[in-house]
């Protein structure tokens, strides 16, 4: 169970509080289309009461497959408002992945587009296993009218038409009911169903608000470009919510598209991936389209942090590293108070809320550690999972005995609360008896001129596990290793020294709802068969 009491109300109550600070307020933009909050939550209410018709109500589960459209909100507080609980889908998802979370979860309804990029969406689910998906009832269609009223042997309802049956009056949820279910991006197993009650939702999105400073200035404007099934997008839209500040909504990123809602809505405040970020100053041109930009938070997933911070730091921009899980919610923290780029540029920061607490402990002897000792980062709190649906393992194996979520996470505290993220433990290498951050042989080997990017991996040899190193070679160089290798024996200890750097053209990646990620599992497994097989550098 997790830790922290702290009281926090409905979605629903905390809709209902912006309606009555500023109804007539802008919640919601799109294109040219302008929703107020008084129109959401009007909404809100018709569209729960279509939903209790179709036989929703409290517990149940609804699959929501789709791209970021004021659709996905309504649907989110009115689902919360009968009690049930919306699966989150991640619109990069093929069949089998939208057969095993909708068959995994339960979901007796799936709302979802005709199409979603190239994926024809109501092929794909008459193609699923219908014993896979037995609890499934009703596919609900956003966007078009349905052609009949059954499809797949499935009742086939319009979303559209939801509203056409009154309000639902009454708010049928409670602050401790579960009401989303966001997936784990994991790159090795089945993605963990990761489950929060409503008022882990609310105390967090109110937190996030003051912390990342959305209810400090009344001109306020955040753009929500990541997608909403993450918690990375769906916690910006919320902590824009907890302000009463409006949200402009991509559908899906594009760099253009990005920039250009920047300068017509005078956006102040977004969050992203490092690249997102990349991407937008690229194509800020001139820069003076980007101007009203003040803050950004970033998940740092592939290339050096301090080069994109320092850059956006010579247009006034703060852009800084925050951190977050699916299991312990995204913007779990602000830049530490006082720092400035250089900080800004690492992982972790100081927690929004201050009910969150944070410890790092020794996974080898269960010691907790002090200020500069690294070991696996542990996270409570009342903004924390309840827990993986129907994964009593994984629960187990998660959660502390006091209602710690381990994360998976190195890292190690500074002063207070405030934390460094160095790693995933899993990729974190154990060299010479030592926890060694991977980014710190990374960083070194991109300092060369030769090396665009680098990753680094542990391989068991002879010896030991020891370091091997992934490179993309910069354009127009050419890559001399033997030099390079010796340039490390001569400026690193020697467990850090990689014992191979091997030239490839692009790193193997996986798609996630917050971002790309690098698969270090298989560039681990490709560098230990190059080792096996006898290849030395």
């Amino acid at each position: 169970m997790a830790v922290g009491t702290a009281h926090a109300g409905t979605l629903n109550e905390l809709l209902d509080a912006r309606v009555a600070d500023g109804g007539d307020d802008p919640a919601l933009i799109q294109g040219d289309t302008r929703i107020t909050y008084a129109e959401v939550a009007a909404r809100v209410r018709r569209v729960a009461a279509g939903l209790a018709r179709l036989g929703i109500g409290p517990g149940d589960r609804v699959a929501v497959w789709l791209g970021n459209d004021p659709a996905w909100i309504e649907l989110e507080f009115a689902l919360a408002r009968l009690g049930a609980v919306a699966v989150a889908i991640n619109t990069k998802y093929r069949r089998h992945e939208v057969e095993d979370i909708v068959g995994r979860s339960g979901a007796r309804a799936l709302v979802l587009p005709p199409t979603l990029g190239e994926i024809d969406c109501l092929a794909l689910i008459a193609d699923c296993d219908d014993e896979a998906l037995a609890a499934l009832e009703t596919l609900v269609l956003v966007g078009e009218t349905p052609a009949g009223d059954c499809y797949a042997g499935r009742s086939l309802a319009s979303y559209a038409a939801l509203d056409a049956h009154g309000e639902h009056a009454r708010d049928e949820g409670t602050p401790d009911a579960p009401c989303m279910i966001f997936t784990s991006s994991g790159t090795t197993s089945a993605p963990k169903l990761v489950t929060h009650r409503q008022a882990a939702l609310v105390h967090h999105a109110l937190a996030a608000a003051d912390a990342f400073g959305y209810r400090g200035a009344a001109d306020t404007v955040v753009l929500a470009m990541l997608p909403y099934c993450g918690v990375f997008g769906f916690n910006t839209v919320m902590g824009a919510f907890a302000a009463g500040r409006p949200t402009v909504l991509l559908p899906a990123f594009e760099a253009g598209a990005a920039v250009a809602a920047i300068e017509r809505h005078g956006v102040t405040h977004t969050n992203g991936a490092d690249e997102m970020f990349r991407r937008i100053l690229d194509a800020a041109e001139p820069v003076s389209r980007i101007a009203t930009l003040r803050e950004g938070a970033f998940a740092n997933f592939s290339a050096d942090a301090a080069a994109l911070v320092d850059r956006a730091h010579a247009l006034g921009i703060k852009l800084f590293q925050t951190y977050g899980a699916s299991e312990v919610q995204a913007l779990m923290v602000y830049a530490a108070a006082g720092s400035g780029p250089e900080r800004w540029a690492v992982g972790g920061g100081t927690p929004s809320s201050p009910d969150t607490r944070v410890r790092v402990r020794d996974t080898e002897t269960g010691r907790l550690l002090g200020p500069g000792e690294s070991g696996e980062i542990e996270v409570g709190g009342p903004h924390v999972m309840v827990g993986y649906l129907g994964n009593d393992e994984a629960n187990a194996k998660t959660f502390t005995d006091d209602g710690f979520v381990r994360t998976g996470d190195l890292g190690y505290m500074e002063s207070g609360d405030t934390f460094v993220y160095l790693a995933r433990l899993g990729d974190t290498l154990r060299l010479g008896g030592f926890l060694v951050n991977p980014r710190e042989i990374e960083a070194y080997l991109e300092s060369f001129d030769a090396i665009d990017q680098a990753q680094v991996v542990a391989v068991d040899t002879e010896r030991g596990p020891r370091p091997v190193a992934w490179v993309i070679v910069s354009e127009g160089h050419h890559l001399d290793a033997e030099s390079i290798i010796a340039a490390c024996q001569a400026d690193m200890a020697k467990y850090k020294v990689p014992v191979r750097l091997i030239a490839t053209e692009a790193f193997p990646t996986t798609p996630s709802a917050n971002g790309v990620k690098i698969q270090k599992a298989k560039l681990r497994e490709q560098a230990q068969a190059e080792i096996d097989a006898g290849v030395s550098s």
